[in-house]
């Protein structure tokens, strides 16, 4: 989608330098726009290095992580809009001076704009004070802090998780950006010649007997695969040398045994002998 985008806005920017039938301002608008598409190519390019292709995995992740905060936060941005567009509206109609300025000369965007730049520590306060001020004043203290104090330092929270989940399988996500700029471009090998005389092909997937779960239970399921894995070669090894323990046991008993019926015949020739001698004396 990006690449067949940008490809119809350079062609249309380049049609209208060659016809000069698009007016400059809107030459320099579709130029922009190609720009921007451009380097968002280049980022995905960037792939094919394994220094960069772990990062833009992490960025792609936390992206996808955080889109059940960022519909939070617009719910909570949207509110705030409303309320300061509300009061503003009360301002002009009295000819008070107005809390935002006119950015886009859209009241509700300019509202919109004035709510987000507050949560960024943009405070823009200088005519907070006039009609209706404590009210104003209210919905500037609550939207600072929630925005500001809870929901960017929530996005923090997530965004470091997200970091150390990638982190942990940093090679792993390495080779499945690759692996992504090569299935993008499979079109252009002719699988059906390629694998035309191969009576077998190989059909990888992830591995998912660990991937569910946070960072920390993943890390205890490897745990407790280490545990159970080092525990059944434990009992291996008890086995073995309960095993060789039995077999030098039983050798011995036959070496006890053995001396035992040795020391039987010693006796019993003793006693032959001494009694051979005695009738020899009789």
């Amino acid at each position: 989608m990006i690449d067949l985008s940008s490809l119809i806005l350079n062609a249309l920017y380049l049609y209208g330098e060659v016809s000069n039938t698009i007016a400059y301002d809107n030459m320099q608008i579709i130029g922009a726009i190609a720009i921007m598409l451009m380097w968002f190519k280049l980022f995905y390019w960037m792939r094919l290095f394994q220094p960069f292709s772990a990062f833009i995995r992490m960025i792609t992740e936390i992206i996808k992580d955080i889109k059940v905060f960022l519909i939070m936060l617009i719910i909570s941005l949207g509110a705030f809009a409303n309320i300061i567009f509300v009061l503003n509206a009360n301002r002009i109609q009295k000819g008070e001076p107005v809390i935002f300025d006119p950015l886009v000369n859209v009241a509700p965007i300019d509202a919109l704009i004035h709510s987000y730049l507050t949560g960024l520590g943009d405070f823009n306060k200088d005519n907070y004070s006039a009609e209706d001020g404590p009210s104003v004043w209210v919905m500037f203290i609550l939207a600072t802090v929630i925005v500001q104090l809870i929901f960017l330092n929530l996005l923090i929270a997530i965004m470091g998780e997200s970091f150390a989940r990638i982190n942990a399988i940093i090679q792993q996500s390495t080779l499945k950006e690759m692996c992504g700029i090569m299935l993008d471009h499979i079109w252009l090998q002719k699988v059906e010649e390629i694998f035309a005389d191969k009576r077998y092909i190989l059909w990888l997937t992830p591995d998912t007997s660990t991937s569910g779960g946070t960072v920390v239970e993943r890390q205890l399921a490897q745990l407790k695969e280490l545990i159970k894995s080092n525990a059944d070669s434990q009992e291996a090894r008890i086995l073995r040398a309960i095993g060789e323990v039995k077999e030098d046991v039983s050798n011995l008993s036959l070496n006890v045994e053995e001396i035992s019926v040795k020391q039987e015949k010693q006796i019993m020739k003793r006693s032959e002998e001494e009694g051979h001698h005695s009738d020899e004396d009789y």
